[in-house]
């Protein structure tokens, strides 16, 4: 490792520093370390899940190597495997979940390699002039630089389509400032983010729209080292003279950046995943204060900044980390005696409680004379957990108004005000107690749940919490219940709701002149199915087949249920039809879909009917043997059969001899024995063909049978004929001929010479001619008639089928003449048993997804099916929570969001869940997964679909908004009081729910402050929102602005992301008096916001007058505090725009000309600043001068 000195400003460092009060030490990450010595040199990691990938030079030149966080967590000896073998470089390797590409230098250049570590295959994906390089891999995308037109372009490959899918348009710089050290384009499944080499300047590139979008960053300071995280962009930025750590959310162009790190070292190299950030830091050296870098991160989620790794030996350096999820990995140490280092960061480990703030709850109380309240401390740790055991000492600012005791009871003794507080050492909380001597009145009501989604059938019950004028709770006296619509659901008088059929109701409840609301959805009843799947989805049947379907059905929640009530039908009754029981009868040649339906949820499954048209299998000649003598002549007959075994007509038939010299043969079939020897005769069809034997011989004298032998079956006959021959081959005589047979068992023979096969076997025949005394014989050999099997048919031939389920199939036996053979056993058997096996009885297990063949043998014949089977069906596998902890307050509705997966990892939209909470007393979840916070305590909120089950947390605690929110359809406005001698209220909140993107909530009726309204706009859709708005005075640290002010207030946000406000339309008055006591006129008037420490002007156009008062309208993008501010002409520019309304109001726009606001939003940081604000000037110079960065 390198050590560099700076002396030249060492006595400056020295002084200025003295200046700097001390850093606070940096929590440490909690999580595991997992670090393996490997030989040689390990650099340039990267990590997606629990797969990293690394350059290693253990053999020579750079590899690339895999391996797995478990690998290396379990086994010591354990160091990856080897990717690439090839002799040259190959370097910078990036994955992400298969894929895994590098840039390599076996061609000279370097190029760009793919792996795909399923298939075990390498592609390279460049092959242009120039260079290729650095390339980063998100999903299916790759992108790296590319030098080849003379300027540094980006290219964005598509892996899935095989094809460049961009080639972006610009010239990225790649080295960081001052060095040679590259890094690479960042890249998510969104974006394309690098450095423009013009100006030093971030900018992305949209992949859906192709367009490159901008830059990311008003500042024109240096920026580095982009990351990518779906939307989440961080970079290095030096526009306060070292490296910080900025972030930016691509999907919100108009929000603000935020500042992550501003520590007076340098943090470069940040890499980003999910929740977390991770950066080298040089702010810590070694143990002799040598250099050091060490490996930080900013938890996103907790807003906390963590120490993961500092120098634990002199010059110990840590560079490049990469994240994926909790997983950060990098290289410790620099080539050649680098490593891999790997952190697995454990948020929810705990660590030591320490006490740090005690908060007491009510924090306001206004009681009668004479009652008593009793006050709850809870003591708070460092991560704002409750800490249970902690002794508190209770005591009031004035016993004479009220007293407390050691349980926390306070006693309201006379009218005013008293501070109760509880304390603990130097920590203590404080509430504010009200001691009024009026009677309580019912003021307010409040229903809980405030909306509710039951299903017809479900009944839940309703509570009412009634108010005084204080804001105390009170007796509500009897309570009238009532719905609005009695078809949608019944209320009775203790407040049960019986939900009946689908609808909407409002449920009312009324004591005296005082009503509250809550809103009900009521859906169908639960369907008896969720889905039904039926197997074989896929299958080909022929004519006169018929299958067994078996329906798989699921209900809503993705359990298996009985599919009994299901109706079947097929789409074409002609091809096929299916019974009451799911059996499908195949009819004629065609396609037809079988449905199995229960209402509107159905499963199908598609049959195909192959054609019933005869096709020519085979051809029989008649007879199959012979034997002639020359010059006999003799007509063989032809026979075809069809692929049943049923005779059938044929074309035109093809006669054939094998041997002309012994025998011809002619178109009808004729053959005329020529001379002695044997021929095979052929007749041939549609390229089938059948044979038979022929034998010919030249006759001896004597009287010539023919033919001289024959093979018939039985049943069969043939006419002999018997000539007297004499050495010559002259016929002498053919008279009468006396015909006999040696056996008549095996055939018999009349005196025409006309043979009758009768059985197996071979017998002869006798010619005797009268008055010759010679005779001759022939021998006639008989074949069984008894059926032999031909054929084997399997049913289905073709089918599909899900791994896991099972189907029967059938082997029918045909014999030689097509008809069916019952009683012959066959045996089953598979290609491959992994994929699905098959039993003697032919039912077929499917195993996992695949292709097989599935054979059914008897004797020498066989038939086949063949068999596809698809992945198992899908079941729930996991279940998914957002959000997974939940932190609200008493009365707050909180959205639950539960996504089920399979076992795939797809998602299963069709599946709901049952939601349950494990405590409802705490609070109460119903089937839209809304939970309703009662009391404070902590539940589990628990999802189930099948049989998986997710659990949530949700602690309910005071939240720091205003009590008792309380809640009217959705879009309340309400008024609290923070205590004090004036009962009146101190604020005003209202509340939206289920706003869409680009819609507007309006909150009016504001009493508390010169704001009348406040119109909100979304940017993105909002499940809810609350804003409060209060009288305030000016922030401690803000200068007042210029000019008379006439009221403070305070605007703040709730509920809501203040990202997912386009923006927002406050309306305000001003006395006219006022302005006149000021010498002020309309066109003076301006709000203005307190942001990033400066007060920001806003637009603000003036409305007119009304009832004595000024009207006004001011845009601003968020909320904060706010100044209505009367400010001179020689203060301000103003340049009045004015429009005429309909009302004939005049609207003057009023542009005021001020700073630019800062655009950055620092995040909470847990150090302590480096220096007072008041040396940044002297300091930001000097540490520009002090900068280094590392060159390795």
């Amino acid at each position: 490792m390198t050590k560099v000195t700076h002396l030249a400003l060492l006595c400056a460092f020295v002084a200025i520093g003295l200046l700097i009060s001390p850093v606070l030490a940096v929590e440490a990450a909690p999580g595991e370390h997992i670090y393996r010595y490997l030989d040689h040199a390990q650099d340039h990691p990267d990590v997606d899940g629990n797969m990293i990938v690394w350059e290693d030079d253990r053999n020579g030149d750079k590899d690339i190597y895999f391996g797995t966080i478990d690998g290396f967590r379990e086994a010591p000896g354990y160091t990856g495997e080897r990717i690439t073998a090839d002799p040259a470089r190959q370097e910078r390797p990036s994955i992400s979940g298969n894929y895994i590409v590098w840039q390599d230098n076996r061609h000279g250049n370097p190029d760009i390699y793919l792996y795909d570590r399923l298939n075990a295959t390498e592609t390279q994906l460049t092959t242009c002039t120039g260079r290729q390089w650095l390339p980063a891999i998100s999903g299916n995308y790759v992108a790296w630089y590319d030098d080849s037109s003379g300027r540094t372009t980006i290219v964005l490959y598509d892996i899935a389509g095989k094809t460049v899918k961009d080639v972006i348009d610009c010239d990225a710089r790649t080295t960081i400032p001052g060095a040679s050290i590259e890094f690479k384009p960042a890249l998510s499944e969104k974006y394309v983010a690098w450095v423009e080499d013009e100006d030093a300047r971030v900018r992305y590139y949209d992949i859906a729209a192709g367009t490159i979008a901008g830059t990311v960053s008003t500042s024109m300071a240096v920026q580095c080292w982009p990351s990518l995280s779906g939307s989440l962009l961080v970079w290095e930025d030096y526009r306060d003279g070292n490296a910080e750590i900025y972030m930016f959310d691509l999907d919100n162009p108009s929000g603000n950046e935020q500042q992550i790190t501003s520590d007076a070292s340098d943090q470069v190299a940040p890499a980003i995943s999910g929740r977390i950030i991770a950066w080298e830091d040089n702010r810590d050296k070694g143990p002799d204060e040598t250099d050091g870098r060490g490996i930080y991160l900013y938890d996103l989620a907790s807003g906390k900044e963590l120490s993961v790794k500092l120098p634990d030996e002199n010059y110990d350096e840590h560079f490049y980390p990469a994240v994926s999820g909790n997983t950060v990995v990098w290289q410790r140490g620099a080539t050649p005696n680098s490593n891999l280092y790997i952190f697995v960061y454990e948020p929810d480990v705990p660590v030591d409680p320490a006490l740090t703030d005690i908060t007491v709850t009510p924090s306001s109380a206004t009681l009668m004379v004479g009652e008593t309240k009793g006050f709850v401390a809870t003591a708070l740790d460092q991560d704002g957990n409750a800490m249970p055991g902690i002794d508190i000492a209770w005591s009031s600012s004035d016993p004479i108004v009220g007293a407390i005791d050691d349980d926390g009871v306070f006693t309201a003794l006379v009218a005013g005000t008293a501070t109760v507080t509880a304390a603990s050492g130097d920590i203590a909380g404080t509430a504010t107690v009200t001691v009024s001597d009026e009677e309580p009145v019912l003021t307010g009501l409040n229903v809980t749940p405030p909306r509710a989604t039951l299903a017809a059938g479900d009944s839940l019950k309703f509570i009412v919490t009634a108010r005084d004028q204080n804001g105390n709770v009170m007796p509500a006296g009897a309570v009238a219940w009532t719905s609005s619509d009695p078809a949608a659901g019944t209320i009775d008088d203790d407040g049960v709701f019986t939900a009946l059929a689908a609808g909407t109701a409002t449920v009312t409840a009324t004591s005296g002149e005082v009503a509250a609301t809550a809103a009900v959805t009521v859906i169908a009843a639960e369907p008896e199915f969720g889905m039904v799947v039926l197997s074989p989805p896929e299958v080909t049947l022929e004519t006169g087949d018929t299958l067994q379907f078996e329906a798989v059905a699921f209900n809503s929640y993705g359990e298996t249920v009985p599919a009994a009530a299901l109706t079947w039908a097929s789409s074409d009754p002609a091809a096929g039809t299916i019974d009451d029981d799911g059996v499908f009868t195949a009819l004629a040649a065609g396609t037809t879909t079988v449905t199995a339906a229960s209402g509107d949820i159905a499963g199908t499954a598609v049959v195909t009917v192959s054609s019933d048209e005869p096709v020519l299998s085979r051809i029989v000649i008649t007879p199959p043997a012979i034997t002639l003598n020359a010059g006999d002549e003799e007509t063989f007959v032809a026979t075809a059969y069809d692929q049943h075994g049923t005779a059938m007509p044929a074309d035109a038939v093809a006669w054939a001899s094998s041997d002309p010299a012994a025998g011809t043969i002619d178109d009808g079939g004729l053959f005329i024995a020529l001379d002695a020897g044997t021929t095979t005769i052929t007749a041939t069809a549609d390229g089938i063909t059948g044979a038979a034997d022929v034998t010919v011989v030249r006759p001896a004298p004597g009287v010539v049978v023919s033919p001289p032998a024959i093979t018939l079956d039985e049943g069969e006959t043939w006419l002999f004929t018997a000539t007297l021959v004499d050495p010559e081959d002259d016929a002498l005589f053919s008279g009468v001929v006396a015909w006999s047979s040696h056996d008549e068992t095996v055939g018999t023979i009349d005196e025409d010479g006309f043979f009758t096969a009768l059985s197996e076997g071979a017998v002869t025949i006798t010619a005797t001619i009268d008055g010759s005394g010679e005779i001759g014989t022939a021998v006639v050999t008989v074949r069984p008639a008894s059926a032999f099997p031909a054929r084997i048919a399997i049913s289905p031939s073709d089918f599909t089928i899900a791994a896991g389920q099972d189907l029967r199939l059938t082997a029918t036996v045909y014999d030689q003449y097509g008809d069916e053979m019952p009683g012959v056993a066959v045996a089953f058997e598979s290609s491959d048993p992994h994929i699905g096996t098959i039993d003697d009885s032919g039912l077929f297990a499917a195993l996992k997804d695949d292709s097989v063949v599935l054979t059914a043998t008897a004797g020498d014949i066989s038939g086949s099916a063949r068999v596809t089977v698809e992945p198992s069906l899908a079941v729930p596998a996991t279940i998914a929570i957002e959000p997974a902890k939940a932190v609200i307050a008493p009365g707050e509705i909180r959205e639950f969001v539960a996504t089920v997966f399979d076992q795939r990892d797809d998602g299963m939209d069709w599946v709901r869940v049952a939601w349950s909470c494990s405590d409802a007393a705490i609070g109460t979840i119903d089937r839209a997964g809304l939970f309703t916070a009662y009391i404070c305590g902590t539940a589990d909120v628990k999802a189930r679909a099948g049989g998986v089950e997710e659990i949530a947390t949700v602690s309910v605690t005071t939240a720091p908004i205003p009590d008792d929110p309380g809640n009217n359809d959705g879009s309340a406005g309400w008024s609290g009081s923070s205590g004090g001698g004036d009962s009146g209220p101190a604020f005003d909140a209202g509340m939206g729910e289920s706003l869409m993107r680009g819609e507007t909530f309006t909150f009016s009726g504001i009493t508390t402050s010169s704001v009348d309204s406040v119109a909100i706009t979304a940017a993105n859709s909002i499940p809810r929102l609350m804003v409060t708005v209060k009288g305030t005075t000016a922030p401690s640290a803000a200068v007042p602005p210029d000019g008379d002010v006439y009221e403070y207030i305070e605007i703040t946000l709730y509920w809501a992301n203040p990202d997912d406000i386009e923006s927002a339309v406050i309306v305000f008055t001003i006395p006219v008096d006022w302005l006149r006591e000021h010498g002020m006129t309309p066109e003076d008037v301006g709000l203005m916001r307190y942001v990033g420490g400066v007060w920001q002007p806003l637009d603000t156009v003036f409305l007119g007058e009304e009832d004595g008062a000024y009207r006004f309208r001011a845009t601003t993008p968020g909320f904060s505090t706010f100044a209505i501010a009367a400010v001179a002409p020689e203060n301000t520019t103003v340049t009045p725009e004015a429009t005429a309304t309909p009302g004939g109001e005049a609207n003057t726009t009023i542009n005021a000309t001020a700073e630019p606001m800062a655009t950055a939003t620092t995040v909470p940081v847990t150090t302590a600043p480096a220096a007072p604000l008041v040396y940044a000037p002297f300091l930001a110079p000097l540490a520009f001068l002090l900068w280094r960065r590392r060159n390795h």
